[in-house]
């Protein structure tokens, strides 16, 4: 029987995320992560790849913050299946011996046939021999990239035995900005779920029971903001706190929903559930919005609205 272990690198894993979110350096303090979506996210990523193997589990490595144990290591801690591995600092704050425990464990596993294939998250140079000895156990080793893969060390690239990689939107899946202050375009957004409520309650009125909901026209994509590419962090609507939670329910719907290319739209129309991309798209700008943790209330909620959005995409092309 196959089982699966999942190393992450977590200073490796920090770098990449806040790369993709900030598209520079920042501090981890600026991020606000979804700890339970990127679970969720890892053990898809378990499942798919690695479809007829169980997990173990999967083991989480860093350094200690200034004062021991931060609080995103207690949030690690918490998770199901997640297992906690402390390395040291050095004198400049950066952490160390986690190569070490990361090679110790894959080879301790691989030699007590604990595990039968490693995932490893990471781009580190320095487990290239660990990786080579554990394969030399009979361990087959995958690695898992995230964002550009120019973090990721050919020479470790090369001794795996498979890649994968997770895009910017897996990233987005589980990892916002905190927003310090309201951007501009929340008026625009409001505006724009408003009236196309209004609009499109006035055109299905005579032809759909959904007429008495708020549901928006269609409206082609802001030209900076392809439903492909990298959204700007300046160009999407954030919510301040004096807007009304379900009114910002609303405009994130409508957010997703202009931002969605017609073979998107099409695409999400075929079955019950959004597509993952999808989906992860809508959670970003949740996550952009808000600032926080989006609750599984508002999850549904979203993707309620949003599958109402799209299809009165297409009660719209019967009245016309």
């Amino acid at each position: 029987m196959r089982r699966l272990a999942v190393f992450v690198d977590a200073g490796y894993f920090w770098a990449q995320t806040i790369q993709a979110v900030f598209g520079r350096k920042a501090d981890r303090s600026q991020v606000c992560m979804d700890y339970p979506s990127l679970r969720v996210l890892l053990l898809e990523t378990a499942e798919r790849e690695f479809a007829d193997a169980s997990l173990l589990r999967i083991y989480w490595y860093d350094g200690p913050g200034d004062n021991g144990k931060a609080s995103e290591h207690s949030q690690i801690e918490s998770l199901d299946d997640f297992k906690l591995r402390m390395g040291t600092r050095n004198r400049l704050g950066k952490q160390k011996a986690v190569d070490g425990l990361i090679i110790a464990d894959l080879i301790g596993l691989a030699q007590n046939k604990a595990i039968t294939e490693a995932l490893i998250v990471s781009g580190d140079a320095d487990l290239t021999p660990g990786v080579v000895a554990a394969q030399g156990l009979g361990l087959r080793v995958h690695l898992l990239s995230l964002g550009n893969g120019e973090a990721t060390s050919p020479y470790l690239k090369a001794e795996v035995d498979r890649k994968c990689r997770w895009n910017e939107w897996d990233i987005y899946s589980y990892a916002a900005a905190f927003m310090s202050s309201p951007a501009p375009a929340v008026r625009g957004a409001t505006r724009r779920a408003n009236m196309a409520g209004r609009e499109t309650q006035a055109q299905l009125a005579p032809h759909s029971p959904v007429a008495g909901h708020v549901v928006a026209a269609q409206s082609a994509p802001d030209a900076a903001l392809s439903a492909q590419a990298q959204p700007s962090q300046d160009s999407l609507p954030c919510l301040d706190e004096s807007t009304p939670h379900a009114d910002g329910l609303r405009i994130i719907a409508v957010s997703c929903h202009e931002q969605l290319s017609e073979e998107e739209r099409e695409e999400a129309k075929t079955g019950r559930g959004l597509p993952p991309e999808i989906d992860r798209k809508l959670l970003y700008l949740a996550r952009r919005h808000f600032g926080a943790r989006v609750g599984d209330a508002d999850r549904r909620e979203l993707r309620r609205q949003l599958k109402e959005l799209l299809s009165a995409d297409s009660l719209l092309v019967g009245v016309q």
